[in-house]
Parts: C-alpha cells; structure tokens; sequence
C-alpha cells in the first residue's frame, strides 16, 4: 500500500485556530460549497487578506504628498470578488482609473460621486473578465459616505 504522493510544497507549519460557532459556520459553508477543504479556505482567505493589505501598504509607500500631489479624496481602492462559482478569488481593483466624478454642493461642502461602469477587470485567477458598476460617494470631500457597486461576469 502506497501513502500519500510527495509534494512540492510541504506544509510543515502548524497553527491553531480558535472558532465561535458562528465562525465555524462560515468556514463549514465555504467548505462545502467550494468543494475544499477548510485549510484550502484558510490559505485563499489569507491571501486574499494579504493582497489586500498589500494593495494599502503600497499606496502608503508611494508617499504622493511628498510628490506634491493633494490627498483629498478617500481611497478608491475596493476588495472584489470573482462572481463566478467555480474562481471566487477575492484581489484588490483602484477604481480610480475606471471612474467618473459628479460634484454638486451640499450643505457642508461639495460631495463627490465616482462612478463606474467597466468590463475591462480581469480576475487574477481564472482570467475571465468581470463587470463592475457602481457609485462610491464622499460627502464631504474626504469622508466616505457611501457605496453601490454590483459584480457580475463580463
């Protein structure tokens, strides 16, 4: 009887995690429904956190006041999802690129609507195309007051 055929990445690191029932449930559901097991959900979960962080600590990095360009505005920067079942890859998209600003004055100062409407992404993952449209709105300019955005296969 043969084991378990060698693999190319050992995983010889153990960590322990503590779960609430709640928790649990989520891990258990994304498991079934993905047809992984729940140390894979780990791993997809984790870097997908980690590209995330990574998008934010790059945007920080680049140091644009120091460039001399204003930051005014609240981060574009959104966490998406692949919308088709068989992916699901979570990555980071800056929708700066992809959006239309509408200003108009409020009250307390103008407000800032970015609007999108995009096939143009491509999931890092499976490489299938995904369309995105929305509205990100900041009222004032600089606090986020809120979004709308549908995902959906291009």
């Amino acid at each position: 009887m043969r084991g378990r055929p060698k693999q190319e990445i050992t995983r010889d690191i153990v960590y322990k995690v503590r779960l609430n029932a709640e928790e649990d449930h989520v891990l258990t559901c994304a498991s079934e429904w993905t047809g992984q097991a729940k140390s894979e959900v780990f791993r997809k979960a984790l870097q997908g956190y980690y590209k995330a962080v990574e998008a934010q600590k790059c945007k920080e990095d680049k140091s644009l006041e120091e460039a001399g360009w204003p930051i005014d505005h609240i981060s574009l920067d959104r966490l998406i999802k692949c919308p088709r079942q068989d992916c699901g890859e979570e990555f980071v998209v800056d929708f700066t690129d992809y959006s239309e600003d509408n200003e108009s004055e409020g009250p307390m100062g103008c407000r800032c609507e970015h609007t999108f409407d995009t096939d143009e992404i491509e999931c890092p993952e499976c490489h299938r195309r995904i369309r995105v449209r929305g509205t990100i709105s900041e009222y004032p300019i600089g606090a986020y007051e809120y979004e709308d955005i549908t995902i959906s296969e291009g």
